[in-house]
């Protein structure tokens, strides 16, 4: 009987030495190479001369993910570093006769454009994310790894400054139209948007990796215009238009090494 109680116990002390080995000779870091596709769940704005001076809601990403485990094989950090792809505004160039004007029922044309900047095409987007994620084994050849970070993705400032002239008369507005006006903060036309986001990665034990994504934007894109009256200098309207705060969904797949 002592016998046999000695073997249990020395059974069950060595598998929980060999579990504590094989536990501190997992690997801690990995690098994850991933594309993933969002698609907008809404519009930048409920206004359409707005909206469409935008990049369409959707982002094609190309991304790196560095991953490091930290006490156990169980959870850890991570840091994800891209570039997204936006597809081009609808406005190609300005369309005037979508835009606000100076005073409503009067008709208005261009004299002279003085300045224009911005993107018309597609464009590439920076973007970044860190925080935390989980490992959880559900079975033998499936890992279940939900990931919750937040981040950055830069945008593009669009601008139009113009001389525009009233039909029928004299008077004429010095006009300016911003898209991304008050989160501009860059001196190179590009602001940043910050993000939360939630993501569940599947992992199969080739190191293959299919991922739902889910992203809330907490900042909105505005515009903004002004007009003055170009013969006495008064601003005779200004005005701020605030943007809509926009979800993404999004479908991952990539590698792990």
């Amino acid at each position: 009987m002592k016998k046999t109680a000695i073997l249990i116990l020395t059974i069950a002390l060595t598998q929980s030495l060999l579990a504590q080995d094989n536990e501190a000779k997992f690997k801690r870091v990995w690098f994850d190479l991933q594309i993933a596709q969002h698609i907008g769940l809404g519009s930048w704005s409920g206004a359409s001369y707005i909206n469409d001076g935008f990049p369409v809601t959707a982002l094609t990403e190309f991304k790196g993910v560095f991953k490091v485990y930290l006490i156990n094989s169980h959870a850890g950090i991570f840091v994800d570093m891209g570039m997204g792809i936006m597809p081009a505004p609808k406005m190609k160039s300005l369309s005037l006769d979508q835009m606000p004007m100076p005073y409503n029922g009067t008709q208005y044309y261009l004299r002279e454009m003085l300045y224009e900047s911005g993107k018309s095409n597609a464009s590439a987007h920076f973007k970044m994310t860190h925080g935390l994620f989980g490992n959880i084994r559900a079975n033998e050849n499936l890992y279940v790894m939900p990931y919750f970070g937040i981040g950055f993705v830069t945008m593009p400032q669009r601008k139009y400054d113009m001389i525009l002239k009233e039909h029928g008369s004299n008077m004429q507005y010095r006009t300016t139209y911003i898209w991304n006006h008050q989160n501009n903060y860059e001196n190179d036309g590009s602001t940043t948007l910050g993000y939360l986001t939630g993501k569940l990665i599947f992992k199969r034990k080739s190191n293959l990796l299919l991922g739902l994504e889910y992203t809330w934007l907490f900042n909105s894109l505005d515009f903004y215009g002004k007009y003055t009256n170009t013969f006495n200098a008064n601003i005779e309207r200004d005005f701020t238009i605030k943007g809509n705060k926009i979800n993404m969904l999004g479908l991952s797949v990539g590698i792990s090494f």
